[in-house]
């Protein structure tokens, strides 16, 4: 027998199972406006929608995962009106979805005092977009921000291979007290390794190939390579953070965390007269008018403060290097009958 034909059959066999685990999908997000033309689908179905959908990542709130800054989609609180319920939906192009295949992506979640929260579902209903059709898999949420956490699910427990959709969604029950801004970057759908069956075929061709050679150092060869290969065909699929998996619809979905209730935000509101300059409490309407007036000019993230720096001077004790803002400081005014008035203002008031 020529050895030379054995091993290349299989090698070959080996190639055609590794093939198996190139990647189904593969997005970096350079340029969103490219989305639609390779299968995605941007669906606003927030009420009342608002003034953004999805849009291009800003790196002023904090760069991408992966790539240059702005390379990652974003969406924010606008994307429902004022007072609205956000439900901002990223849907992937059609895959066919096998067992042991993963969804993969990084996530960010703002937060900074208000719940960000975002879903990620699948439909086993092919090229369907209709909202409907998907099935919750996992949830994540937080009140600040995480940095980029890698993330992944499995597909487990398909009936038969599946065609069908992943899905992302943004939401916030009420964007006054919930939704800051998130971002999804580095987003992939790995097939599976070797699978099982393919791992018995190729054991059971080159225990073939073991009997067929003639001599014991070729067959020693022989077992050496496909026990290599037996070893690729085993590795352990990573860490993930749900498993699909529907009873009777071909994928069941594992428990998920559920969103943690948000604390309503505290502070002290308070309505001036503008004539008699005297503060009482709102009334209803004043209360909702002056709620209006203080979101209407937010920017898209909540800003950041910066705190005091803290010092230790060589001498002893603890300083803080506080900036103009915080200076304070009287100015006395002589007026012309004699009288003088004094007053205390900040160096950032000062005319």
């Amino acid at each position: 027998m020529n050895l030379t034909k054995h091993l290349a059959g299989l090698l070959a066999a080996v190639a055609s199972c590794a093939a198996c685990g190139a990647p189904l999908l593969s997005e970096g997000f350079n340029d969103i406006g490219t989305l639609p033309g390779s299968g995605w689908v941007l669906a606003n179905h927030s009420t009342p929608p608002g003034g953004t959908g999805w849009f291009q990542g800003l790196p002023g709130f904090f760069p991408a995962a992966a790539g240059p800054a702005g390379s990652y989609i974003a969406a924010n609180f606008n994307n429902a009106a004022f007072g609205g319920a956000v439900s901002n939906w990223l849907i992937t192009p059609e895959l066919a979805v096998f067992n042991g295949e993963s969804l993969n992506f990084s996530l960010r979640l703002l937060g900074d005092g208000f719940v960000d929260t975002m879903e990620v579902y699948f439909s086993s209903s092919g090229a369907s977009a209709d909202i409907h059709d998907f099935s919750l898999l996992a949830s994540y949420n937080s009140e600040v921000d995480t940095g980029w956490i890698g993330r992944s699910v499995i597909v487990n427990g398909l009936a038969a291979p599946a065609s069908g959709r992943f899905a992302f969604r943004y939401v916030a029950a009420d964007n006054i007290v919930d939704g800051n801004y998130v971002g999804i970057d580095s987003v992939s759908v790995n097939a599976t390794a070797i699978p099982l069956p393919g791992t018995l075929t190729l054991v059971l061709t080159g225990a073939a190939c073991v009997a067929l050679l003639r001599t014991r150092r070729r067959r020693w060869l022989a077992c050496a390579g496909l026990s290599l290969c037996g070893a690729m065909a085993q590795a352990a699929p990573d860490e993930t953070d749900g498993v699909m998996s529907f009873p009777h619809v071909k994928v069941m979905a594992q428990p998920v965390r559920q969103p943690q209730p948000q604390t309503p935000p505290g502070g002290f509101m308070a309505y001036k007269d503008p004539l008699t300059g005297q503060l009482s409490n709102p009334t209803p309407e004043q209360a909702a008018a002056l709620a209006v007036a203080s979101r209407a000019a937010a920017p898209i993230a909540k800003p950041r403060t910066t705190p005091p720096q803290l010092t230790r001077p060589p001498h002893g004790g603890v300083g803080l290097m506080l900036d103009d803002s915080q200076v304070r400081y009287s100015v006395a005014r002589k007026a012309a009958d004699g009288g003088v008035t004094a007053s205390c203002v900040s160096r950032g008031e000062q005319k």
